[in-house]
């Protein structure tokens, strides 16, 4: 039975998501009511009323699943809960999605994102064109070159860009690349 998936952390990520699940298939961006986003080491939604968590749902079989807990820690890290996923104001469908546990919780409670995890989720929300939540204030906004297979400022041409397959490789290592100069040929 395939069942619909709501991701709204590193799974964003296209690129993320075909290391972990290859065949998953893509639907599109939604989002979900009644969550709000909680930075606890790596992304995890909590119940709030009012809230919105945006993010990418996908179509999985059982063995998609069932590979997905294994990356996601299920069901020691994360368990799993029913959520509304709205495709649009007036479509919503059924989908699964992870929290963390609470043993989890606790043990991250207050720790940030690690740079290149946040860069990871970024591009994955930029990608799919829904609100960025894990872009910081300043930094500059990433939109994708698919010429170069990279993410680059969108009004600064060359000046900094963000291998997400490097990001991910160097997931503590922040992944970035220095900043070209004005002008270079990069």
């Amino acid at each position: 039975m395939n069942r619909f998936y709501f991701a709204y952390g590193s799974n964003m990520n296209p690129e993320r998501i075909r290391e972990r699940i290859p065949t998953a298939r893509t639907v599109g961006p939604a989002f979900i009511l009644g969550w709000r986003l909680k930075e606890r080491l790596y992304a995890d939604i909590e119940r709030s009323a009012g809230g919105r968590v945006d993010g990418v749902l996908y179509l999985l079989t059982q063995i998609e699943i069932f590979r997905l807990d294994e990356y996601e820690g299920y069901p020691r890290t994360y368990g799993c809960v029913g959520v509304d996923a709205m495709i649009d104001p007036e479509h919503k469908v059924s989908a699964f999605t992870y929290v963390l546990t609470d043993a989890a919780k606790r043990a991250r409670e207050g720790q940030k994102y690690p740079e290149a995890y946040r860069l990871i989720c970024s591009a994955g929300a930029q990608w799919h064109g829904i609100r960025d939540a894990f872009h910081h204030k300043g930094d500059p906004l990433f939109s994708y070159n698919p010429a170069r297979g990279i993410w680059v400022p969108p009004s600064q041409g060359s000046v900094m860009w963000v291998d997400v397959a490097a990001a991910g490789a160097k997931r503590n290592a922040g992944g970035a690349k220095k900043p070209a100069k004005k002008g270079s040929k990069k």
